[in-house]
């Protein structure tokens, strides 16, 4: 591994681990809740990071209350469970060495397969279980995980960062499975707790962990609680969420109506 794009604290011992990726900006803030709750989980061991100079740009630099935060790529670890989590932001520029270096750590400790976490919007209502789609960068892969990703996703677009890491996996030969969880759509742009909770008990159905999950229950209580008081005092939102529930869709504009009210009662929470 190139040294002028790693810094190294400490090199923990670990037995082939699976190797976790969350970015720190996607819908319903999945990727980010999922990775903030395992490097937690983990005891905040970061044991190493990729030096952002060459990935990102100043305009990547972002200040809220005098205090300014710099894009970070940081790897932590967790030898009880043997895992490595990578939490990260986007990289701006040369994605390609970005993600080869991701990797480059993969092998180094040879990692046994690679896990992408993400959100995506559906339209479904907040009550609905959130389901979780998995997309595989090889038919093996999908096999063995058949049991816990039953539904594959079908879509055409311009790749996702995750999905670019996929198929660069699959160039060294690396097992590798995009994890995509639901998201309703009026809360793709806010933090939604519930279906962060669905992606932690998603993984830990399949590494087998037993993390205490106690504070994303509460917080995916208290979520459901402030959208179910805005039901109870806004006859015309409970209206359509209970249209979302029975499986049907709004138009644009009721969608539109719906997001800022759900906006509007969230804020402050997340």
């Amino acid at each position: 591994m190139k040294p002028d794009v790693f810094r190294f604290t400490s090199q923990p011992r670990l037995e082939k681990p699976s190797l976790i990726v969350g970015w720190m900006k996607d819908i319903g803030a999945v990727s980010r809740g999922v990775a903030d709750f395992l490097a937690r989980a983990a005891g905040g061991r970061s044991f190493c990071r990729i030096e952002p100079t060459d990935f990102f740009s100043v305009d990547g630099v972002k200040v809220e209350s005098n205090i300014a935060t710099f894009p970070q790529s940081r790897f932590f670890h967790d030898e009880r469970n043997n895992v490595l989590l990578l939490r990260s932001d986007e990289p701006r520029s040369r994605r390609y060495e970005f993600l080869n270096a991701v990797l480059d750590v993969a092998e180094h400790y040879k990692t046994e397969r690679l896990y992408t976490i993400d959100g995506i919007t559906s339209m479904i209502a907040h009550t609905s279980p959130r389901r979780a789609f998995g997309v595989f960068n090889d038919a093996e892969v999908r096999r063995k995980l058949k049991l816990h990703l039953p539904v594959g996703l079908n879509w055409q677009g311009p790749p996702h960062m995750s999905t670019y890491l996929l198929w660069l996996a699959r160039q060294r030969k690396l097992e590798a499975a995009g994890l995509w969880v639901e998201v309703p759509f009026y809360l793709s742009e806010r933090r939604d707790d519930q279906a962060i909770r669905a992606g932690v008990s998603l993984l830990g159905h399949i590494l087998g962990w037993d993390y205490d999950a106690a504070e994303l229950d509460r917080r995916a209580s208290e979520q459901e609680a402030k959208l179910g008081e805005l039901r109870a005092e806004n006859p015309e939102i409970d209206e359509r969420i209970q249209r979302l529930e029975q499986g049907e869709s709004l138009d644009e504009s009721e969608q539109a109506e719906l997001t800022e009210a759900i906006q509007g009662a969230l804020k402050g929470h997340g």
